[in-house]
């Protein structure tokens, strides 16, 4: 499991303590404010009780984790509903939040033909192939001076193309291969380490239909398992959250 994962699932378990605590300490201020301090010791003695004294205690721990599952649903929920899609221009940037530093990525430019321009092989395209270029940059200035130089591998990313009847198209498998061989050298792979200020332009290929308008592309850093994407708070692959795209025309 990558660092980032397992700091995603750390930082659920830290929300779920922390909403414990927050709710517990929110009731015990209150009884404070009414009735003194002693009638709050009796209060959290009593609750304590309650909870780990008699009989029920898995009914009890039940209630409780239901209670906090429900808080954390409830931030879940009111996060994706908060966010915005948004469609970047041009060279606009889409930035990933690393651990220590952002990652940007940005399309620089979209060509298109009915057949493989490269190789022996010239295969005709069920539609139209799009061959995207899409740059990936360390930004320099999201690390702290302390990082030093260090080259960081960004992890796979997932890329498509989505359209205005959205509708979803993923890389073409023999197109890019085909792309991947005339390229040669000239290639990068979306997972080559990049140093702090680095930069580099990765050729995509699609195979589109000829009736697809209003083209996007979605990027994102799925997790693993993917489950757990789909429960960060804010996460981009979160239930209904809202997503950026980098537009395929000016």
């Amino acid at each position: 499991m990558e660092l980032k994962q397992m700091t995603a699932i750390f930082g659920i378990f830290a929300f779920l303590g922390t909403f414990a605590a927050v709710a517990f300490s929110a009731v015990a201020i209150a009884v404070l404010g009414i009735s003194g301090e002693e009638r709050v010791s009796r209060w959290i003695g009593n609750a304590s009780s309650w909870l780990f004294g008699g009989r029920g205690l898995a009914r009890k721990m039940g209630f409780v984790s239901a209670i906090l599952l429900a808080g954390y649903a409830t931030v879940l929920l009111g996060a994706s509903a908060a966010s915005r899609e948004e469609t970047l221009g041009i060279d606009q940037e889409k930035y990933f939040c690393e651990i220590d530093c952002h990652l940007a990525y940005s399309v620089t430019g979209v060509e298109t033909a009915k057949t493989l321009p490269w190789g022996r092989d010239q295969k005709a395209a069920s539609g139209i192939f799009y061959m995207v270029s899409l740059r990936t940059r360390f930004d320099e200035h999201t690390i702290s001076p302390r990082r030093g130089d260090g080259p960081l591998t960004p992890p796979p990313r997932e890329v498509a193309i989505v359209d205005d009847h959205g509708r979803t198209y993923f890389i073409s498998e023999n197109a890019q291969k085909a792309l991947d061989q005339s390229l040669g050298a000239r290639q990068i792979l979306l997972t080559q380490p990049l140093r702090p200020g680095d930069s580099y332009v990765t050729k995509l290929a699609f195979d589109l239909p000829s009736d697809a308008r209003g083209l996007k592309l979605w990027i994102s850093s799925p997790t693993e398992p993917g489950w757990l994407g789909r429960i960060i708070i804010g996460y981009e692959d979160s239930i209904f959250h809202k997503k950026i795209y980098l537009r395929l025309s000016s």
